[in-house]
C-alpha cells in the first residue's frame, strides 16, 4: 500500500495516482460550486472572499482558466435558481 497526498492507493478505493488526483479535483470543483451557492443566498464579503479563494485554488493548482471557472460558476448559479 503506498500513500499519495494524504491518501493510500490500496486498490480498493483507488487503483492509482490518477484516481486520487482527479477525485483531489472534484472535491475542489464541488467546494467551489458550494461556495458560489452559499454567497448567491447569503451575499456577504467573507462568502465572497472564500468562493474567490476556492477559484483562484481551481486556476493555481488544477489549471483552470478564468474562463472555465466563470463557467462553472454560471452553470452552478443556473441550476440553483
Amino acid at each position: 500500500m503506498k500513500k499519495y497526498k494524504g491518501y493510500y492507493i490500496d486498490n480498493i478505493q483507488f487503483n492509482s495516482k490518477e484516481e486520487i488526483d482527479n477525485f483531489i479535483k472534484s472535491q475542489a470543483i464541488e467546494s467551489y460550486c458550494k461556495s458560489v451557492k452559499y454567497f448567491a443566498s447569503h451575499p456577504s464579503m467573507e462568502a465572497s472572499s472564500i468562493a474567490s479563494d476556492k477559484a483562484q485554488r481551481l486556476v493555481d493548482e488544477f489549471g483552470f482558466s478564468w474562463e472555465e471557472v466563470e463557467a462553472l460558476e454560471i452553470k452552478t448559479l443556473e441550476t440553483a435558481a
